[in-house]
């Protein structure tokens, strides 16, 4: 694996900043578009429309998966070609593992760090993918997984338990990419690794940037600059398409799901009591407004590593690179994947529809 890593000059804990203020803008990645032109706003927009509802603990019937994506298998790379983990990680209470969602070199670099830690020590794995809210339905899945798999001779194989889970959990099929995804689950249930529901739901996150609800409060030290960061941050992961009003109502949306998956790692840890993994976008991921300034508040001890895997920049793009990576503990590049421009996509799709003859 051709990555570069980057890291800060020591680990630290989750401190609040302040009111320290930020240059707008300097997130790249936070709540980016996805490839083909599905930006997060339009991703959860149609999670909410799919959404399985599971009642009681009965499991789901699962479906083949798509194979429109290679899975990132661990096993296709000797472990030389993979950065190790720093021993902050490896010890750390909250290790938050970042993402571009798409990027297929991260998730196989992401899953041979999770096989390489199972080797070292349990901990739990909670996944931006899946809604704290069906914690409970996940859990029931997961029992009923552990009776079936049980009886080798009748169980479903593993990929088809996989699913089964993640559906009980609310993955939305239709949005993410599931092969990139799968190994993990997958992962859990060879290693017998607690499995979280770590987000805000789609459903709930529509009503607080609809302001039928009001927002989670912002922790302390959130000031003029932490405002500005996200909104900057959600102006440029939305290609600058967003009218204002928007950015607002997705900013005050956005802050209250980083809120939701530290109070959801908190729970798992005190729940479980194990070391907690978060698979999430890099987004989520910064010290400055991310989910480790929220996990500071909860739990000022703790220790947190957030580790952000980003995409190597053009030679004339390493300025941008540098503010990109400053956010997290660790930043690791990977090659970049092959995609479409997502903003010519959300142009289109943003523009106004001509009236038909008739005015409507």
């Amino acid at each position: 694996m051709n990555a570069t890593v980057h890291e800060r000059p020591a680990p630290r804990r989750p401190v609040p900043p302040a009111g320290r203020s930020l240059t707008p803008g300097r997130s790249l990645t936070f709540g980016r578009a996805a490839p083909g032109g599905v930006d997060v706003a339009v991703r959860l927009a149609g999670a909410l429309a799919i959404a399985v509802a599971l009642m009681g603990c009965a499991a789901s019937s699962s479906s083949s998966p798509a194979d429109a994506v290679p899975p990132p298998a661990a096993s296709t790379s000797p472990s030389a070609a993979f950065p190790p983990l720093p021993p902050a990680a490896v010890d750390a209470d909250f290790l938050l593992l970042g993402e571009l969602h798409d990027n297929v070199e991260q998730h196989r670099l992401r899953l041979h760090w999770l096989e390489t830690l199972a080797d070292r020590h349990p901990f739990a794995l909670a996944l931006e993918q899946f809604d704290a809210d069906r914690q409970e339905a996940l859990d029931c899945a997961r029992a009923e997984d552990t009776r079936e798999a049980a009886n080798p001779s009748t169980a479903p194989d593993l990929a088809s338990r996989a699913r089964r889970i993640a559906q009980a959990a609310g993955f939305a099929f239709d949005g993410w990419e599931w092969d990139l995804y799968r190994p993990a689950i997958e992962l859990a249930l060879r290693r017998g690794l607690p499995l979280v529901a770590a987000n805000l739901s789609p459903a709930d996150t529509t009503l607080v940037a609809k302001g039928s609800v009001p927002p989670a409060p912002p922790p302390p030290g959130w000031g003029a600059g932490e405002t500005e960061a996200m909104r900057a941050s959600i102006r440029q992961g939305h290609c600058g398409l967003l009218p204002e009003r928007a950015v607002d109502a997705m900013a005050a949306a956005q802050r209250t799901r980083d809120d939701r998956i530290a109070r959801a790692l908190v729970e798992a840890r005190e729940r479980i009591g194990l070391p907690v993994v978060l698979l999430a976008g890099n987004g989520h991921l910064r010290r400055d407004i991310g989910v480790p300034l929220h996990l500071a508040a909860l739990r000022p001890q703790a220790r947190v590593v957030s580790i952000a895997l980003l995409e190597r920049p053009e030679a004339e793009d390493e300025g941008a690179a540098e503010a990109e990576r400053s956010p997290f503990d660790l930043a690791v590049q990977t090659d970049a994947q092959p995609r479409e421009d997502p903003c010519a996509a959300l142009r289109e799709r943003m523009q106004p529809r001509p009236r038909s003859a008739d005015g409507r």
